[in-house]
């Protein structure tokens, strides 16, 4: 889940990298000179860790679930640094590119939710027992309620942009 998440995240933050760095600067958390060098950082890290992530392999898995929470947990801190800013009107840079949505609460929590879960990932035992029916029927199962929630969450920040401005 994850690794497919941070995967298209990073591929979309290089496939626009201007766009990505335009709204990364929107947030206003770093030098000017900084910015484009921060946004290749961010892309090449969450392609990185989106690749570790998928990998079988159980460790390096792991530490790239713990890099994933911790990734999260800043995005949700440089929201939560804006919202309280009032410059909520930004592109939250979090639609893969495909439409803006501003920054909310709700994103906030999203992305802390999140981190919280890919570090309980991070931190729980990995099982080394075979797959079964049941294992894949939940796992499917798990996969379509992440995908619905998460773009569940961008559609309730789209729609509180009806009549506003965001900035990308």
């Amino acid at each position: 889940l994850f690794g497919g998440l941070f995967l298209v995240g990073g591929a979309s933050k290089l496939r626009d990298f201007t766009a990505f760095a335009e709204t990364l600067g929107n947030y206003r958390l770093l030098p000017g000179g900084l910015v484009r060098p921060a946004g290749a950082t961010i892309a090449v890290a969450e392609l990185t860790l989106g690749a570790a992530a998928i990998v079988a392999v159980p460790l390096g898995s792991q530490i790239a679930m713990l890099g994933i929470a911790a990734l999260l947990l800043v995005y949700a801190a440089a929201m939560g640094i804006n919202i309280a800013r009032g410059r909520d009107h930004i592109d939250c840079g979090c639609s893969f590119g495909a439409a803006r949505a501003s920054l909310g609460w709700e994103l906030v929590a999203r992305n802390v939710a999140l981190g919280v879960i890919a570090f309980a990932v991070f931190v729980l035992p990995v099982s080394a027992r075979p797959f079964g029916p049941i294992d894949w029927i939940s796992g499917i199962g798990a996969v379509a309620a992440f995908a619905l929630l998460y773009l569940g969450f961008g559609q309730f920040s789209a729609g509180r942009l009806r009549g506003k401005a965001v900035v990308r």
